[in-house]
């Protein structure tokens, strides 16, 4: 499993070199950076293989608080990129706290339904479940990263399902979902997350602004067929066609070669 995790991380790694490389030669920024988490990764599966998780669900009321506290901390001192408040600056490195929400809630939420729970589970139990849901969400949701912050509710659909929700209850959500989707479409969303959904769906309704990304991006893909272009072969990226080629975001510049890190 280990072999085939760093095989995986290899080939990644020759993606990011093959579509991220600068014209004038040499490796990206965003590649070091990947050689950088992967390094942090295998550094973390060490920790996690040397720690019973049923320890880390004991705890998880701990780790609850400690991420709604690093939450409340993202909205005071963190750091400002295209308009959202999501990471914590740290030097070397930014901390996303909201990626570590998901697991997390999973911990604490399986805490809660093991531990005082025998059977299936009741409307109320739900909603405790969902309480203790929403800090994370609603404080992730004020960053503002709505994509993240949905991302919470199936771990607690998906918790809950494994504890015995009778699905009579998913059915009774699934209605509230569809009935509260338009109301939700009219007060809750901000105009750009409106725009974001919208283009999704039809993106030439705005080819040059808002949609110029997906339809680039759908080039980008196509373009290379079912067996692409080759290693540093693709047009959209390397010619930059495609605006955003990827979701990593920095404050400050990683170094472009192996020999900058000691200045860097």
């Amino acid at each position: 499993m280990v072999g085939a995790i760093v095989a995986l991380c290899l080939i990644g790694l020759a993606q990011i070199y093959s579509t991220t490389s600068p014209a004038e030669g040499g490796a990206s920024s965003i590649f070091f950076t990947q050689i950088w988490g992967i390094l942090l990764g295998l550094v973390a599966l060490a920790i996690v293989l040397g720690v019973d998780y049923r320890s880390l669900a004991d705890k998880s009321h701990f780790l609850y608080v400690a991420i709604v506290a690093l939450l409340v901390g993202v909205l005071i001192f963190g750091v400002v990129r295209g308009g959202s408040r999501r990471w914590i600056d740290l030097g070397p490195m930014n901390l996303q706290p909201s990626e570590f929400a998901k697991a997390t809630l999973a911990l604490v939420l399986a805490k809660f339904f093991g531990e005082s729970r025998r059977g299936a589970i009741t409307r109320t139990d739900f909603l405790i479940a969902a309480a203790i849901a929403a800090v994370p969400l609603l404080l992730i949701a004020q960053q503002p990263d709505l994509g993240t912050a949905v991302t919470l509710l199936p771990v607690v659909v998906a918790v809950a399902f494994l504890a015995g929700m009778p699905m009579r209850i998913f059915g009774i959500l699934a209605v509230v979902g569809l009935l509260a989707a338009p109301i939700a479409w009219k007060f809750a969303l901000q105009d750009y997350q409106k725009e974001r959904i919208s283009t999704f769906i039809n993106p030439s309704q705005d080819a040059r602004g808002a949609g110029y990304q997906q339809i680039q991006a759908r080039i980008t893909v196509g373009s290379g067929g079912p067996f692409g272009k080759g290693f540093k072969g693709g047009t959209q990226g390397q010619l930059r066609f495609l605006p955003w080629h990827t979701t990593i975001s920095s404050s400050r510049p990683w170094p472009r070669s192996m020999d900058s890190w000691a200045s860097w």
